[in-house]
């Protein structure tokens, strides 16, 4: 039997830069509040600089570019129309939703695993479809995605909630109750956050989805050099036009209040913007980070076993934050600036890049990579992705 071929480097390197991003992003919801910032928490200038920094630069940039990622990963996954691949496949969405969910009631309420299985589900639908038709289909849900963010935040606007009411149980029990009480509180609120997570990121995140699954097609990510105009285009394009743009959504949301449960019109406008260009700038750290791995081929080594671990490092960083933050823990909920915050981020993403560093010198597959793969069945051969 001829062995598998070897990993691609660059989207283990793009899936490791990634989750630092995320993790960031998801840093103020595990340790500060269940809605985000507070305005407690960006009352010092050196806090809301650490806010603008976050929103502008990699809130909802990073889980797009995983996004496009998990659509490219698809091809490797379900290699022909065989009915055994596409079972495999099945099967490791169901997986990844029963992870997810056992994530969100857990440990972190903002999961994505759950919202990505469902999406690849959708995506079945298209794998016999041409790329034109892949293209079109996620041509027409990015626009209705858009359309619908924008009559959401407008009755947002319009009727805005009562600043604290909608997560202040959630809250307390997470700063306060015990592991199964705060377990309790997620489950609870996990309908509405669902809803929420849906009208904010899931018909952008299928567009990326569409977009991977053809880059897979065409081996884009395979040898970067024959795109090396593409790369610069969306560098070019991407860093100049989607900078600024969210510049401008991260002050509309720091000036118009912080956190979901209290926006005003202002804010409402800010994450408009913010979530509707936040493509442009994912586009150019894409095409930023293609040209880098070009030029210095072993430049971002440093996140590649993150990558091929990502699953891993995903869960492992609620897991660290839930032992410092929770009531059950040390109990540091709602404690520490938004500085701070982005601060233990970064370093817990550190700590586990060095942890799965040494887990990978003596094991094949990260911990929950390995029990997903278990349940998915026999491995395939795979190109480029593990998780």
């Amino acid at each position: 039997m001829a062995a598998a071929p070897a990993r691609l480097a660059f989207p283990d390197r793009l899936r490791g830069l990634a989750l630092l991003g995320i993790i960031v992003v998801n840093a103020p919801f595990l340790a500060i509040s269940s809605s985000g910032y507070t305005q407690d928490s960006i009352a010092a200038w050196w806090d809301l600089v650490a806010a603008f920094l976050v929103i502008t630069l990699a809130q909802g940039k990073f889980y797009l570019l995983f996004s496009f990622l998990f659509g490219y990963s698809t091809l490797f996954i379900v290699r022909t129309s065989a009915a055994a691949d596409r079972q495999r496949y099945r099967r490791r969405l169901v997986g990844l939703a029963v992870l997810g969910l056992a994530h969100a009631m857990l440990l972190f309420i903002g999961d994505i695993l759950l919202s990505y299985a469902l999406l690849g589900f959708a995506l079945m639908l298209l794998l016999r479809r041409p790329d034109r038709a892949v293209l079109r289909t996620g041509s027409i849900v990015f626009v209705l995605s858009v359309l619908w963010l924008a009559v959401v935040f407008a009755l947002v606007a319009a009727t805005p909630p009562e600043p604290g009411t909608t997560t202040a149980a959630l809250d307390n029990a997470i700063a306060r109750g015990t592991f199964l009480e705060a377990a309790r509180a997620r489950l609870a609120a996990l309908p509405l956050t669902l809803l929420t997570l849906g009208s904010l990121q899931w018909g952008i995140a299928f567009a990326m989805f569409c977009l991977g699954f053809v880059a897979g097609r065409r081996s884009l990510l395979v040898d970067l050099a024959p795109s090396r105009t593409l790369w610069r285009r969306l560098a070019l394009f991407g860093l100049l036009l989607g900078l600024p743009l969210q510049a401008v959504a991260a002050v509309l949301q720091l000036r118009g209040g912080v956190g979901l449960s209290a926006l005003t019109a202002e804010a409402a406008a800010g994450l408009a913007l913010g979530f509707t260009t936040a493509p442009l700038l994912a586009a150019g750290y894409l095409g930023a980070l293609a040209l880098v791995s070009l030029r210095a081929p072993h430049a971002l080594d440093a996140v590649r076993d993150g990558g091929r671990a990502s699953l891993t490092l995903y869960l492992s960083e609620s897991i660290v934050f839930c032992v410092l933050f929770c009531g059950w823990g040390l109990g540091l909920f709602g404690r520490i600036g938004a500085a701070g915050v982005t601060l233990i981020a970064i370093g817990i993403y550190l700590l586990l890049e060095l942890a799965i560093r040494l887990w990978l010198r003596r094991f094949r597959q990260g911990p929950f990579e390995w029990l997903l793969a278990r349940w998915t069945g026999p491995p395939a051969e795979l190109r480029g992705v593990d998780s």
